[in-house]
């Protein structure tokens, strides 16, 4: 009775262990590519339930298996009034008469259970690299980054040294970022840019509540939440650089912070509020100290239906210098990060104590059209006035752009930034990809002493961007440069054009 009993338990344990194995198998690959979303929630809650029913049943049968084990001795006895079912009556009696195949038999079934307890982690490519998540989606691991390819050509500059070409690798970026728990994170991210490599982000993140909102926390090495143009990320910027009001009003460490750094969220998603305090970054000197450097940003929607919205925004920095730092001076790049030689020079400050510096940003999307203006400015205060004068300069740019093909501008309400758009019709479904438009004016002004030289430009930038799917993106853009120079070389009023091109992929 026990091995006719032992062996219908097995033929519907392998029958049930068989469908689990079979039933993912057929689930991601027949069935998951003709499924609707619906039938593929139900096909879900369906392995979910049998994989609950097999762990009952592995309870149940490893409780069993104990107790057989420890009655090799004692022989239980049935009471008429309260019979136990065939398979404990037959388990016991055989166990009774010595026979230890039972107990093979059981145990046998029991470890084939515990196999077919498959592990439910799983990778996810919807956002281009593999994302690694655990069975209870606690702990992640993505692997994404970014190439971007660079072509460029200067023509027209009074200086033949001006008038280059070349190409270069902007950014071969690789990014691992993934999540301890539900709430804590991190991210490490590596970049070879300009033929150097170093570590950008590197820093450990914590959700939490603070008064009824949505706050992270960031400790680490971090990319400043500065500018409506600076805070988006350059794979989704509408030119290939950023404006003169992120480059140029920056703090003397450069756009990564070393520090402490928090965001607080609006529970409508229409406003943040982001606070940092920084010393130094990776990668920086160590023959002085670092600079200590406290910095904020905040935006507001206003209005917003749909995607359409208004976005009002201002930010903010200090930075305090030790005695031991270094001249502060500034080199914008006038036509694309390729030529170094078109350039907008400041004037040095050669003894700076401190550094203060405000913006504010306005723009609005519509349809297909979008607009952004913004403005910066920056006082470097010498800490010995004898020695020479503080700095005190701004910049300023106003950009707008159209999807020919009818796309809407991507933008997070939740961080006020610019995100990448929904591409309606891909070139892998047969469509042509999106075409996006886009038109830059800008001005950068470090001319404010007459005594001290300090250079000033503009610049005009026409961008025609094809994406032929969320992945992948070509940029041309045309920017007509003036610059003004009174410093170093490449003196004087000179003025050109560039053309440069992309090639972007990211993962």
């Amino acid at each position: 009775m026990l091995n006719k009993t032992n062996s219908g338990s097995s033929v519907l344990l392998s029958a049930a262990t068989l469908g689990l194995f079979v039933l993912p198998f057929f689930s991601g690959s027949a069935l998951a590519s003709e499924a609707t979303p619906a039938e593929l929630a139900e096909l879900i809650a369906r392995q979910s339930e049998l994989l609950a029913r097999q762990a009952q049943q592995l309870e149940a049968m490893q409780a069993r298996l104990g107790q057989l084990e420890s009655s090799r001795d004692t022989v239980p006895v049935p009471s008429a009034q309260n019979p136990t079912t065939a398979f404990t009556q037959s388990s016991a009696e055989a166990t009774a008469s010595g026979d230890s195949a039972a107990i093979a038999e059981l145990q046998s079934q029991v470890a084939l259970l515990e196999a077919s307890q498959v592990d439910q982690s799983r990778i996810d490519w919807s956002g281009g690299g593999p994302e690694f998540i655990s069975a209870d989606g606690s702990r992640r691991l993505e692997i994404g980054g970014r190439l971007q390819f660079d072509t460029s050509a200067t023509r027209g500059s009074d200086f033949e040294d001006r008038n280059i070409s070349g190409s270069t690798a902007r950014r071969l970026q690789l990014d691992l970022a993934g999540q301890l728990s539900e709430r804590v994170g991190y991210k490490l991210g590596y970049d070879l840019s300009n033929n150097s490599v170093s570590m950008r982000d590197a820093y450990i993140s914590s959700l939490f509540n603070w008064g009824g909102r949505d706050a992270e926390l960031y400790v680490g090495n971090k990319y400043d939440d500065r500018t409506m143009d600076g805070a988006t990320s350059s794979n989704n910027t509408w030119f290939m650089e950023r404006n003169f009001v992120n480059e140029a009003v920056a703090p003397d460490r450069g756009s990564y912070g070393l520090g402490v750094k928090g965001k607080v969220f609006g529970n409508n998603r229409d406003w943040h509020a982001s606070l940092a305090v920084t010393n130094g970054r990776l990668g920086g000197d160590t023959d002085r100290s670092d600079t200590t450097t406290y910095m904020s940003r905040a935006h507001w929607n206003p209005w917003h239906s749909g995607g359409d919205m208004v976005h009002l925004g201002g930010w903010g920095f200090y930075e305090d210098f030790d005695s031991s730092s270094g001249n502060v001076t500034n080199n914008i790049n006038a036509a694309d990060n390729f030529n170094d030689n078109v350039t907008i020079r400041s004037r040095a400050v050669t003894d700076p104590e401190s550094s203060t510096a405000y913006g504010l940003e306005l723009a609005t999307s519509l349809g297909s059209f979008a607009a952004a203006a913004e403005y910066g400015q920056r006082t470097v205060d010498q800490r010995d006035a004898s020695g020479g004068q503080s700095l005190n300069y701004d910049a300023w740019a106003v950009q707008a752009s159209y999807f020919l093909t009818g796309e809407q501008h991507g933008y997070s309400r939740k961080s006020g930034l610019w995100q990448s758009p929904n591409i309606k019709s891909p070139v892998e479904s047969g469509g042509m990809g999106a075409f996006q438009f886009a038109v830059r004016y800008q001005e950068l002004d470090f001319f404010d002493e007459p005594n001290y030289l300090g250079g000033e430009g503009n610049a005009t930038t026409l961008g025609l961007n094809w994406y032929p799917n969320d992945w992948a993106r070509v940029m041309l853009n045309y920017t007509l440069w003036d610059t003004h120079n009174r410093s170093v070389s490449f003196r004087g009023p000179d003025d050109g054009d560039t053309l440069s091109a992309r090639l972007q992929l990211v993962f």
